[in-house]
């Protein structure tokens, strides 16, 4: 704040400290913005990581219950597209012998390109029973 030069004992801002006062004011916003729409993305790619992981976790419980003797060698894919995480999920059974199988689960998110695909891997092994849960 500055005293104006006619003598006159008003005092109050300049014109150039009004501006100075508001550019501030405008880089402080646009570096709140920025932090915002940084934060609004984390959030975005969590929510999505979740929802990913826990279609991963159905999907791997749902391989479990089926008998072995159930289990079609070969590649299926699906394509989710209900919010909140658009996603494909594919599913390979591979043999490895008569007795062991390999299952592979792919999922892809759709309409992120945050995100990336997540997989996860396993075995499946020809119980002695016809328990879904291979217990004696």
């Amino acid at each position: 704040m500055s005293q104006h030069p006619s003598g006159s004992g008003q005092q109050g801002f300049t014109v150039v400290e009004a501006l100075v006062g508001v550019m501030l004011l405008s880089v402080g916003a646009m570096a709140l913005g920025a932090m915002l729409l940084r934060a609004s993305r984390s959030a975005i790619v969590a929510a999505t990581s979740v929802q990913a992981t826990a279609s991963l976790n159905a999907e791997v419980s749902r391989l479990n219950a089926v008998p072995f003797s159930e289990l079609t060698v070969g590649t299926t894919c699906q394509t989710i597209n209900e919010p909140p995480a658009p996603h494909t999920r594919c599913t390979t059974v591979n043999s490895i012998s008569s007795k062991t199988h390999e299952v592979i689960i792919v999922i892809t998110p759709s309409g992120n390109s945050l995100m990336k695909p997540d997989t996860v891997k396993f075995r499946r092994a020809k119980g002695g029973g016809n328990s879904a849960l291979n217990t004696p």
